[in-house]
């Protein structure tokens, strides 16, 4: 049976966890690898045994011919690379946030639905049994309060530190969460979020992040249209070995669901102790699994995650950033 051909666009931390996922479905061959900086694309293709290095993805699209691409790029560069690939007329994964600009991304959206193209958006914590598991058991449960966080330190990458080039924790990183929610509780109605810094000393020994202009730490109260109410920590002046204690913990009628991020859940109702469960496999590779079927396939129905509901996701976090800029409520 013929193979399905990828590229990668982007050949930093995240694709390496999708390149070492996909080397593992035989129905897969890599035609190509883009990176700016050409030895981290040489680094890809030695690891998957084929393929073409390029340093742009013009000439990556033009020069070979993937069924698919994966896209895994710096936040602020996301626009022309979809835009680009789209033409060629090849469906795309593409990783979080898609754009840092709402209308870029719905722009990208309505292109790829001209022309059919099949999408994926890197939310994988969808796939994760344990979101599984917490969707399942929630659903004849009503749930009133919802403590969610995602707490940690600042990556080492320098677009991670400005505001003009990852948009913001929030938007960058723990998009990831309130992804989660919006796919366990449905959609927000309305958000709040504040947002402080002072923590982070950019140019001090401690923290040694020149360049940065984040805010340290914020809390988005979120209204749910089925009434649900959470709140979400969000944070990055932590440093290693401190005590942070990200995912959530759901307080539903009569039971009390707590989620360690990618790591377990445990369940506990009006009988006790009712469920210990750990994280079985790594998401990520279950999506591209899935990903890849669907392409082969052309049923989508297992796709999680798609280019346009993942956009409502975007508007939620964007959303947040208003409410920090403007110190009001969003509707969205």
């Amino acid at each position: 049976m013929e193979k399905t051909k990828v590229a990668m666009i982007g050949c930093g931390g995240r694709n390496k966890v999708h390149l070492d996922k996909l080397t593992a479905i035989p129905e897969v061959e890599f035609v190509g690898f883009c990176d700016v900086v050409p030895e981290k694309a040489e680094a890809f293709r030695a690891v998957a045994g084929e393929g073409r290095v390029f340093s742009n993805h013009t000439d990556l699209l033009n020069s070979v011919d993937p069924d698919v691409v994966y896209i895994a790029v710096p936040p602020h560069q996301h626009g022309a690379i979809e835009f680009a690939v789209i033409e060629k007329g090849c469906h795309f994964m593409v990783e979080k946030p898609m754009a840092l600009e709402y209308e870029t991304a719905e722009k990208i959206w309505n292109a790829a639905k001209a022309k059919n193209l099949i999408t994926g958006v890197g939310f994988q914590d969808r796939y994760q049994d344990l979101t599984i598991r917490m969707k399942e058991y929630l659903k004849d449960r009503k749930v009133g309060l919802v403590q969610a966080a995602w707490m940690g330190g600042i990556p080492g990458v320098a677009w991670w530190r400005t505001q003009a080039t990852c948009g913001g924790q929030i938007v960058e990183q723990n998009i990831h969460l309130y992804d989660q929610l919006r796919y366990l509780f449905g959609e927000v109605k309305t958000v709040y979020c504040r947002a402080e810094k002072g923590i982070v000393e950019p140019d001090s020994a401690e923290y040694n992040v020149p360049g940065y202009d984040l805010e340290d730490y914020s809390s988005a109260v979120l209204t749910f249209e089925n009434g649900v109410i959470a709140n979400v920590f969000t944070s990055c002046y932590h440093r290693p070995g401190s005590v942070t204690d990200s995912g959530m913990t759901v307080y539903a009628k009569n039971a009390t669901l707590r989620y360690k991020l990618r790591n377990s859940l445990d369940i506990t109702d009006e009988t006790g102790t009712y469920e210990t469960m750990h994280r079985g496999e790594e998401q990520t590779g279950i999506m591209d699994r899935t990903f890849i079927a669907a392409i082969r396939s052309g049923d989508t129905s297992g796709i999680l995650s798609d280019y346009g509901d993942a956009l409502k996701s975007l508007k939620l976090v964007l959303a947040c950033n208003r409410s920090i800029e403007t110190g009001k409520p969003v509707e969205l």
